[in-house]
């Protein structure tokens, strides 16, 4: 494994919410402990407690290797591994501390979850301008977000070439690899498959339709598509079963569904499966025969939830719409419906409402949904064909299992950062050795603001000691001075050997003190020294 992972809040777990973003994340800890069980690997963050986490998960997904944390901006194992993976969009302020350590010392990749809103489409845009560089990545999970990516890019380069004139950006890469599942876990045997059934109520000759995800007709995707195909169909074949499971956001949407299904499909059987019970929400997954997602959200980009249906052996029903289009083969493992959106020009207002905090996100989303449209027509006529084919659904069934093994299996995917990471690579070595950039919004506040202060140190300002070690050890557990000794980097003992060497020469200079302690750094010498200055522990004369 040649990248250190980001050890971010809940990005690898679903225990505080449930989302696409945190199901990939997980999903792919559990990889990384698959494809690395025993070996080396490395964190990155910049709180501690947040590499422990990412440890305590792994060996709960079967790592029995180790763990190295580093702190941001890193060291020289970074350097040597070759990146960072950050999960999401990487930001500005990974870059620039990586910049003030050196540019080329490590790459910085990340990768697209959701690029519908606001923040999202202002960070993948501006990922061409500094502090960005070219050996940095943003992973697009599917072709049609790599083309929203590019749009947004090229839409803000043009903007700032025209206005400023600029012509230099930065040519960051952005490959295309999906999200992974972990399909072992998905598989299914008989004896489950049985059991699941009959734990809710389905009988042999029942054709079940699983929908699996958040319960949101507004975020996720409007039932209403999924609910005239079942009833269209159902007039066909007979009485259809349609199984929903997960979670309603709050009581007003799930009413709004069972109005929904009542209203539309009143000829559909609807067997309803809460996304929290753990046992049931898995029974849901064992039991159906068809898994039917018919997003048609722009805040769905990738789409995980056909690829674990994939891996569970079951055919895929879902719409013709971005990540689905990678994953899912027409007549292959499932059938991919058409989908119709409105013609460019007639959204803006949608965007400039949204944009002036006029319409909620939710809201701006939920209006583009009401705007897209499923071929119902197509979606009844593929339903018909499933429901009346137990061997089509076994062929396109077992096709898609043999697709997610061998494709989409987290340890594959991983396999393909690692790779890119390798590429990365090579555009940072040619680039050659830079010198540190600084963050210039961020500057040494030393620097910034010296007209405050009526003099500033300098390397030849002379200095001796005013008090002894005791003196100094009472007045360093005083709360006033110790909150700022609880940094690694400017602890008691640090303070304490300044003194002494002060102490020890009786007078020196400043630029002596830095030499009379060579294992301290400069900067930490002198915060230091002004520790006891301040405290008038030490005589300064400038």
């Amino acid at each position: 494994m040649n990248f250190a992972l980001f050890s971010a809040g809940d990005a690898y777990s679903t225990a505080g919410k449930i989302m696409g973003r945190q199901s990939a994340g997980k999903a792919m800890i559990r990889g990384v402990a698959r494809r690395w069980p025993t070996e080396t690997l490395h964190a990155f963050g910049y709180d501690r407690a947040g590499g422990e986490a990412l440890l305590r998960q792994l060996g709960e997904d079967g790592f029995t290797g180790a763990l190295r944390w580093r702190q941001g901006p890193g060291d020289d194992a970074l350097e040597t591994l070759g990146a960072v993976y950050y999960p999401a969009p990487i930001t500005p302020d990974l870059a620039h501390a990586r910049n003030a350590r050196g540019p080329t010392s490590y790459s910085l990749f990340g990768v697209t979850h959701t690029l519908s809103s606001a923040g999202a489409m202002d960070q993948v845009a501006a990922l061409i301008l500094p502090p960005f560089k070219p050996w940095d990545a943003l992973i697009c999970t599917s072709n049609a977000a790599h083309t929203v990516v590019h749009r947004l890019q090229d839409e803000l380069r043009d903007w700032f070439a025209r206005e400023t004139g600029a012509s230099r950006f930065n040519p960051i890469q952005t490959p295309v690899i999906p999200l992974g599942v972990d399909a072992p876990a998905f598989a299914r045997t008989p004896a489950q498959i049985a059991s699941a059934r009959a734990a809710l109520g389905l009988s042999s000759g029942d054709t079940a339709f699983l929908f699996a995800g958040r319960l949101s007709f507004h975020a996720k995707a409007n039932p209403s598509a999924l609910y005239q195909g079942l009833q269209m169909a159902a007039g066909r074949t007979g009485p259809l079963v349609c199984i929903e499971a997960g979670v309603y956001p709050n009581s007003g949407m799930a009413t709004a569904f069972e109005s929904a299904r009542a209203k539309l499909a009143p000829g559909v059987r609807f067997i309803t499966v809460d996304g929290a019970d753990e046992a049931r929400y898995l029974q849901a997954w064992q039991a159906a025969d068809v898994f039917a997602s018919l997003s048609d959200n722009i805040q769905e980009t990738f789409g995980l939830t056909p690829l674990e249906a994939m891996a569970a052996g079951q055919p895929v029903l879902v719409s013709d719409w971005n990540g689905y289009k990678d994953t899912v083969r027409e007549g292959v493992d499932g059938y991919r419906i058409p989908v119709t959106l409105p013609m460019a020009g007639t959204g803006q207002d949608l965007a400039l409402r949204h944009a002036l905090g006029q319409d909620s996100y939710d809201f701006f989303i939920g209006r583009v949904s009401m705007s897209t449209a499923i071929d119902i027509s197509s979606l009844a006529d593929r339903i018909e064909a499933l429901a009346r084919d137990p061997a089509l659904r076994a062929r396109l069934g077992a096709a898609g299992a043999k697709r997610a093994r061998e494709e989409f299996d987290w340890p594959v995917i991983l396999d393909r950062y690692v790779k890119l990471v390798r590429a990365l690579g090579d555009i940072r070595r040619a680039a050659g050795p830079l010198p540190p950039e600084p963050w210039t919004s961020r500057p040494d506040p030393f620097a910034l603001f010296s007209d405050y202060p009526t003099r500033t140190l300098a390397p030849s300002s002379v200095i001796s000691v005013k008090a002894g070690t005791a003196a100094v050890e009472s007045l360093l557990v005083l709360e006033i001075a110790r909150y700022v000794l609880r940094d690694p980097r400017l602890t008691p003992e640090a303070v304490l050997s300044v003194h002494r060497a002060i102490e020890i020469a009786g007078e020196m200079t400043v630029s002596g003190l830095q030499s009379a302690i060579p294992t301290m750094g400069r900067a930490d010498a002198i915060r230091a020294l002004m520790l006891l200055t301040k405290l008038d522990l030490v005589e300064v004369r400038l």
